[in-house]
């Protein structure tokens, strides 16, 4: 009679080859996915600054056709503001109140190319014909 003594040396290095392999393909697999989460929250990021800087924008009493830019804190990223005239669609006339077009626009390096996210929304609002300042508006639109 014979007496089962365990696994042969073959059985067990199959069983390690295996085991390997799983355990491979899961970190690879944990891998990808910390990549991906740490790009949606990049995304989000500065979707969060796209968003303030148009609320900002949205808050002001008065605004002037312009464009300003400034950087998205220490990141590298960089925020365009554009406002232009919409309704009517130029100011020679120089209504009081007029119908204007944002634009914000925020771009950072990405991996592999410059990404960005742009948001756009009109405004009905007195329009300003002095010497308006729009960063100065913006940093007192609200207190951060």
């Amino acid at each position: 009679m014979k007496t089962n003594r365990g696994f042969t040396l073959v059985e067990v290095l199959v069983a390690a080859v295996v085991l390997g392999m799983a355990a491979s393909a899961l970190f690879g697999l944990l891998s990808r996915s910390l990549l991906n989460l740490r790009k949606v929250e990049e995304l989000h990021r500065y979707q969060l600054v796209a968003q303030d800087l148009m609320n900002r924008v949205l808050f002001l009493p008065s605004l002037a056709p312009g464009t300003v830019d400034g950087a998205v804190d220490n990141t590298g990223g960089r925020w365009t503001v554009t406002v232009t005239p919409w309704g009517p669609p130029t100011l020679e006339n120089k209504p009081d109140i007029a119908i204007l077009k944002v634009d914000v626009i925020v771009s950072w390096s990405g991996r592999s190319s410059q990404r960005s996210i742009d948001v756009e929304s009109l405004k009905v609002v007195k329009v300003d014909y002095s010497n308006f300042d729009m960063h100065r508006a913006l940093d007192n639109a609200y207190p951060q």
